[in-house]
């Protein structure tokens, strides 16, 4: 089924990978780098790699409706009406993305700038887009936005993909066996909405 992606470590007897391996590692939104971009994704575990008892690979979030929220004034000023690109490391061409972007849902802003894709910020010198960049990743970063998501096989997790960056914890190896089945539902419908 082409929309359903297989994020796994496995392979099959010919010694041939049989999902992305690598897949989601890395704080980031997915599909931040394409004109159309997720509204949500959902994610089945099958197989949940194991150590001693306890279940590895989690998936971490972080709240971009509270990191919006917790700005700085004076960053907020600086970022309000601006863009940033985000660059998908020349497989796709990049894009231009609101910083703050008004959710198609809840009607608040999210920070939607993440350090896997936002590369710079429109119009500003490459030394403070670096500078303000770096801040609000570690802005973003704090403990107090997170949630980690332990898995046990049979879970679905379904998440607010434009209010949220996530990461796929590679704390797991290739003799403990992930297999997880992700779909998205993109955003196309709300797309007046993600205009604004």
């Amino acid at each position: 089924i082409p929309e359903v992606m297989i994020l796994s470590n496995k392979r099959d007897a010919e010694g041939r990978a049989v999902g992305l391996g690598d897949a989601g590692q890395g704080w980031h939104t997915d599909m931040s780098y394409s004109s159309d971009i997720a509204l949500a994704n959902i994610l089945h575990a099958k197989e949940v790699p194991m150590r001693d008892g306890v279940a590895m690979g989690s998936t971490q979030f972080l709240d971009m409706h509270a990191a919006a929220a917790d700005l700085p004034g004076d960053i907020r000023a600086r970022i309000q009406g601006r863009r940033a690109l985000h660059d998908f490391q020349a497989k796709k061409p990049p894009v231009w993305q609101p910083m703050l972007r008004r959710h198609p849902i809840t009607g608040r802003d999210v920070l939607y700038c993440n350090p896997g894709y936002a590369t710079q910020i429109e119009g500003l010198e490459t030394a403070e887009s670096d500078a303000i960049l770096a801040f609000l990743f570690r802005h973003q970063s704090q403990a107090k936005y997170l949630y980690s998501h332990a898995w046990s096989a049979g879970d679905v997790l379904m998440w607010d993909n434009i209010g949220t960056i996530h990461n796929a914890v590679a704390d797991y190896t290739e003799a403990e066996p992930r297999f997880i089945l992700r779909v998205q539902v993109m955003a196309d419908h709300h797309a007046a909405a993600l205009a604004a």
